[in-house]
């Protein structure tokens, strides 16, 4: 439906009878709306949201981060920057329901602003966000991270007195959000006052993000010193988590009680635990014990995380015109997802520690199945190598049922933003590794480039947190001449990685390096 149609519905006259008898017809748990899964591991699955679905996960959420932040609490404008899809379930809570929920429920009254669609593509969401100034905004990490490596070259070409001033007021701002962490004290270091007026009130408002109560993040994991980074500039970043299957959030960090590295804890009215999964078979579930903390690694502590509540689906929608066997197909996948207590099974690993943080560790049908037998969690692995080379975009490792693991590698480019592959341009920290080397291609046979990634993935193989032995480490790499993106399949809408059709896409390569003696061994088609 096209906006003049829409508008058009608007302008029938419609009876105050006429209404009140559509309005008596709509029952609490009758499907109000459609969101899609975002398909990482196959097609995108319609799953269905009752009335009472959505009221209960837009009060628990206003309850928390209400009170959290003060969001709707006062009788003023609260505004949000509308630019995720509006099929998927973030973009549909937040862009959609909340605004509507506050005004009604709240003292504060909601505002959307819409992104053009091309802003993501095009890398000039950030001039929406000066346009809307958005009280509430939820980023994607991919989001983030472009924020992040915009500012980093930015700081990178600031020298003199300037420079100083930016590396003081950052460590300041760093030190406080520390020590506002969960166990902190919340203090505020001498000068942060001074640093906030010279620095960190700037930054943010060259963000547009100056009077943004709420900055969140979720649909993806994010790395910590991409939290670190932000919290060094007054911006603190809340984790939530949570699935289509789940109306979106489930779990939530606050001001008040957050963790980097964490997830944050349950929303009120819903139950999240832990179980060891089919245990001894026919489904059987044991809950995980509670882990002492977040740096734990025990498997005793880990299982599936799993959600019971007024929160979760109808189940996923059959199309009938399909035929029995897809009616079939989709009810055993309703099925599977939840199970006959009620509790929605998120296929994602993780554990809760005794204060109550949930976090995330992998994702089951990400998990590394060694030839000897090991699971391998490659996230932590993943994220520590990109942690140590500011000019690599992404890792994704290869392993399954092999010998030895092997990782895909890109590098930040022009115009990579998720939407679309780049060019062959090398941006931000992969410029500013080699001076003389400005392109991809050319950052392929460059001997400073293969060492720093070496050194990055080398790094990552001598941590025993994340590689307890030789069969979670790396043991040979490639670097891509392009990025992942959403346009050459590589990434969902929502920017996660489709790490099953990356391995099709690129199955000729892995297979090059398998067969190579080399560390790195060079692309080619």
């Amino acid at each position: 439906m096209g906006w003049k149609a829409f508008l058009a519905m608007g302008a029938q006259k419609v009876s105050d009878e006429e209404l009140s008898k559509r309005a008596a017809l709509v029952k609490p748990g009758h499907c109000s709306v459609l969101v899609y899964t975002s398909g990482t591991t196959g097609q995108p699955k319609a799953v269905m949201l009752s009335h009472d679905t959505i009221c209960a996960e837009a009060k628990s959420v206003m309850a928390s981060l209400g009170a959290s932040s003060g969001f709707g609490e006062v009788e003023e404008q609260e505004r949000v920057l509308s630019y995720l899809p509006l099929s998927h379930v973030a973009g549909k809570m937040l862009d959609m329901v909340a605004p509507v929920t506050m005004t009604a429920t709240c003292p504060g009254w909601g505002t959307v602003y819409y992104a053009r669609n091309y802003d993501l593509k095009a890398g000039t969401i950030k001039d929406r966000l000066c346009v809307a100034r958005p009280t509430i905004f939820l980023g994607v990490p991919l989001v983030w991270e472009k924020i992040a490596d915009k500012l980093r070259a930015i700081g990178a070409e600031t020298t003199g007195i300037k420079k100083d001033i930016a590396t003081w007021a950052k460590g300041l701002g760093l030190q406080h959000a520390k020590d506002c962490l969960l166990g902190g004290a919340g203090r505020y270091p001498v000068g942060y006052g001074l640093a906030n007026t010279l620095v960190l009130t700037n930054v943010k408002a060259a963000l547009g993000l100056d009077q943004c109560k709420v900055a969140i993040t979720g649909a993806a994991p994010i790395r910590v010193d991409t939290l670190e980074y932000f919290a060094s500039l007054g911006l603190s970043i809340l984790e939530v988590y949570g699935m289509s299957e789940t109306c979106a959030a489930s779990t939530v960090s606050t001001f008040q009680a957050h963790a980097w590295g964490s997830v944050g804890f349950e929303l009120p009215g819903i139950e999240v635990k832990v179980f060891k999964v089919d245990v001894g078979g026919g489904g059987k579930k044991i809950e995980c014990a509670k882990a002492p903390g977040l740096e734990s690694t025990d498997e005793e502590f880990q299982g599936e995380i799993c959600m019971r509540g007024r929160t979760v689906m109808m189940g996923y929608l059959a199309n009938p015109d399909l035929g029995p066997e897809h009616v079939a197909e989709i009810e055993q996948k309703t099925a599977e997802a939840v199970d006959s207590e009620g509790w929605m099974h998120s296929g994602d690993k993780g554990m809760i520690t005794v204060a109550g943080l949930t976090k995330i560790t992998g994702r089951y049908k990400e998990i590394i199945i060694g030839e000897g037998g090991e699971n391998i969690a490659p996230v932590p692995i993943e994220d520590h190598v990109k942690g140590q080379c500011d000019g690599i975009m992404e890792v994704m490792m290869v392993g399954d049922k092999r010998k030895y693991n092997v990782a895909i590698i890109t590098l930040k480019a022009v115009g990579a933003n998720g939407e679309v592959p780049g060019t062959d341009a090398l941006e931000a920290g992969a410029k500013r590794l080699n001076p003389e080397v400005s392109t991809i291609s050319a950052a392929l046979d460059d001997k400073m480039w293969i060492d720093t990634v070496t050194a990055a993935i080398t790094s990552a193989n001598n941590n025993g947190k994340i590689c307890s032995n030789n069969s979670f480490k790396i043991q040979k790499f490639t670097i891509l001449p392009n990025n992942f993106s959403e346009e050459m399949g590589e990434l969902t809408p929502t920017k996660k990685l489709k790490r099953k059709e990356v391995e099709r896409i690129y199955a000729v390569m892995i297979e090059k390096m398998y067969a190579s003696k080399d560390t790195y061994v060079r692309y080619s088609a």
